[in-house]
């Protein structure tokens, strides 16, 4: 039973007692009585729309705030078809980059908007606090020794040099990374092979040499460089993460902080339900509108970064620190049992709203009722 079912229920029942008490007043008492209780009903029920409203809108405390998280996502989903925006937080050098991100099927990389995230985390206020994550950073690579790697492309996106591959064997993908840059460990291989043995993609990503400065640096230590959307077909909404679990051995203090911490996964899953992961925390849950998603964020041309083809979606926000050793697998999203809010302010407002509407209507047909009863009592005495 949803929480507006029971609300109109209580509803009907405290009007129904109402009525009940005002008949047996006036049948027992007469006139004068009736018209002191009924005085006291009319107060009443201007009164209670105010005790309804009260809780109508969640306004965070002004020190409220969220911390920033090493990964950050946002996921829509529909008709088989997923949208995977991506952000990360990077500590280390900007030329020690490399990113490695597997796909079910190939992606259509494009550019996406930082303005993504800053929108969501306003709209889904207020939050729980947690303990800060520690930064790290995501490294693909390469190492081994083959061929039979296949490249569908290669686009440059703002400072990004971005390859679309596929490949016949780890070893083979290794090999290629490892000419093209990238520092993939060997120990990691098995991670690949799983991948291959799947028929996965893998869009490589680093930053162009040219366009390393400061500035950047600090965007992704941040964790406000500019994400990266992927376009993909896929029968489950899922989020790659097993291949993060890699722990790169070249710099052995940075291995041993990152290995020992907690990191934070913070993900946006916007879809046709509420959803649900293992152990993650539902920071927020409600429905969202076409038009507010559009508004979220807008692209260089100012157009919205992106157009869903529904009215109205359902969004989940998800948060779990997890250290390497537990990202052992890829997330694959569960449908929740029911599509119950939380955090959801404009939901409360919108359920206060209607039960405010329902006291009114239903205590307007009771009050217009009680006053027809009183006149064709004083009718009949005259």
């Amino acid at each position: 039973m949803t929480e507006e079912t029971k609300d109109l229920i209580y509803i009907i029942a405290a009007i129904s007692a109402i009525l009940g008490v005002s008949v047996f007043t006036f049948i027992k008492w007469g006139k004068n009585m009736f018209k002191k209780i009924l005085f006291i009903f009319l107060l009443a029920a201007l009164l209670v729309p105010g005790v309804v409203l009260a809780d109508g809108m969640m306004v965070p405390p002004p020190d409220r705030y969220i911390y920033e998280t090493d990964q950050k996502a946002v996921i829509f989903y529909e008709d088989g078809k997923e949208k995977l925006v991506l952000s990360t937080a990077f500590n280390g050098d900007v030329e020690d980059f490399a990113w490695i991100v597997p796909t079910p099927t190939r992606p259509q990389v494009n550019k996406a908007s930082d303005e993504l995230f800053i929108s969501l985390q306003e709209l889904t206020l207020p939050n729980y606090d947690y303990p800060e994550p520690t930064p790290f950073k995501v490294i693909g690579g390469g190492v081994d020794y083959a061929q039979e790697v296949y490249v569908h492309e290669t686009k440059r996106i703002d400072y990004y040099d971005i390859a679309v591959l596929s490949a016949a064997n780890g070893d083979a993908l290794r090999n290629w990374l490892n000419n093209n840059g990238y520092d993939y460990p060997a120990s990691g291989g098995y991670i690949l092979d799983s991948y291959i043995a799947n028929g996965w993609y893998f869009t490589a990503i680093k930053v162009v040499d040219d366009y390393l400065t400061e500035g950047i640096n600090s965007q992704f230590r941040s964790g406000h460089a500019v994400p990266l959307m992927l376009d993909f077909q896929s029968d489950k909404i899922v989020y790659p993460l097993k291949i993060s679990s890699i722990v790169h051995q070249n710099n052995l203090d940075s291995n041993r902080y990152y290995a020992n911490r907690r990191i934070g996964i913070l993900l946006y899953v916007i879809t046709s339900n509420r959803r649900d992961l293992p152990q993650f925390a539902t920071q927020y849950a409600g429905w969202i509108k076409k038009e507010k998603i559009e508004n979220l964020a807008y692209d260089d041309k100012g157009n919205p970064w992106f157009s869903p083809s529904g009215g109205k979606y359902f969004l989940t926000k998800l948060y779990r620190p997890m250290m390497a050793s537990e990202m052992t697998n890829d997330l694959y999203f569960r449908q929740a049992k029911d599509n119950t809010t939380v955090n959801a302010a404009e939901e409360t407002e919108s359920r206060g709203f209607t039960v405010f509407i329902v006291i009114m209507l239903v205590g307007g047909v009771v009050m217009i009722g009680l006053l027809a009863l009183l006149l064709a009592s004083g009718v009949r005495k005259e």
